[in-house]
């Protein structure tokens, strides 16, 4: 991304690190407004919820943003934790979050693989990833963004674009074209389409060709840039780009839609104490998003508790399909509607 630098330079500036500062020019950085409001916020945070010896807690988040960016957006979450919890924050290089910015951001295979051998044991993961966990003996996760008045949980749903010049108007214009999917382990952009496509006239690999992007933003982009004539993407994501400015709205059709799915939610490894899994929740539960991510997820202001088998009801179902569908070698039926 272009604002990557920008981001970082920011980042350093607003202090969102915990540790001390330790330059000249960071202290001068210190007295710009945004620095004087993070500190306020730092000192009117409540005492640690839970005393006893400091535990340490290994972080890795998705490669959804660069480090930068994925710090501007989580920095103030994993403060809180980190002092709600008497916790300290670490990534996989050992090196503390609160002297560092250095957050680990891993490619979804990477990530799956730290989880499951316990070297990351806190990760924000996308709804595709997490059948794969529970298959390997991880838990379920433990939090999603929502709206603490309503319980309303953050969802987002598969859509299907292309450009708004194009001929494309709907699914089936597009038999017989590429259509950008994600990548294989993905739920929005690559599971749930060969679940849910073929009820609307595109069968994968057979009447449309998939080509991987590496990435809804890729995908988005792509589609506005005409390197391919449409996309499935996960619409919180397209609309994010909206939001920050990455794409216009008005230059995209969206051609269909599906039922809502999951968003993206947070998980702990299965080796993580019980003593810790109830500081990671507890402080989760009560924290107040900042103003940045209340930006990026309007109308969520918290985490929310997850119920596995309700909230993720349909996820479970496409990957069902799919991977029934993959060792049958043919493509999944549409799953049933849902009541």
């Amino acid at each position: 991304m272009r604002s990557h630098a920008r981001s970082g330079a920011f980042l350093l500036c607003t202090t969102l690190t915990l540790g001390p500062v330790a330059t000249q020019a960071q202290t001068d950085a210190a007295t710009t407004p945004q620095a004087r409001a993070a500190a306020a916020r730092a000192a009117a945070a409540p005492a640690p919820a839970f005393s006893g010896p400091r535990e340490k807690l290994v972080v890795a988040m998705p490669k959804t943003y660069a480090k930068s960016e994925t710090m501007l957006l989580w920095g103030d979450y994993f403060n809180h934790l980190a002092r709600c919890g008497n916790i300290d924050l670490q990534n996989l290089q050992g090196e503390s979050l609160e002297r560092s910015t250095n957050i680990d951001v891993l490619p979804e295979k990477d990530l799956i693989d730290n989880l499951i051998a316990g070297k990351a044991q806190l990760a924000q993961v996308n709804p595709g990833l997490v059948p794969q966990l529970i298959a390997a003996g991880q838990p379920a996760p433990f939090g999603v963004p929502g709206n603490k008045a309503s319980g309303q949980r953050n969802s987002y749903k598969l859509i299907l674009i292309a450009r708004v010049d194009s001929p494309f108007t709907k699914p089936q214009d597009l038999v017989g074209k590429k259509i950008a999917h994600t990548t294989p382990t993905s739920n929005s952009g690559n599971l749930a389409p060969r679940a849910l496509f073929p009820a609307i006239g595109l069968v994968p690999d057979q009447n449309y060709e998939v080509v991987f992007s590496n990435g809804h933003e890729r995908s988005v982009t792509g589609v506005m840039h005409g390197f391919y004539p449409a996309a499935a993407v996960a619409s919180d994501l397209y609309q994010r780009m909206v939001v920050k400015g990455d794409v216009k709205g008005s230059s995209i059709r969206t051609l269909w839609e599906s039922p809502p799915f999951m968003t993206e939610t947070w998980t702990l490894g299965k080796d993580v104490s019980p003593d810790l899994q109830a500081r990671v929740k507890k402080c989760s539960y009560g924290y107040s998003f900042s103003p940045k991510l209340r930006q990026l997820l309007p109308g969520n202001d918290t985490f929310l508790p997850i119920h596995f088998e309700r909230d993720f009801a349909t996820v479970m179902e496409v990957y069902n399909k799919t991977a029934k569908a993959a060792q049958a070698g043919k493509p999944a039926a549409a799953p049933a509607p849902k009541p």
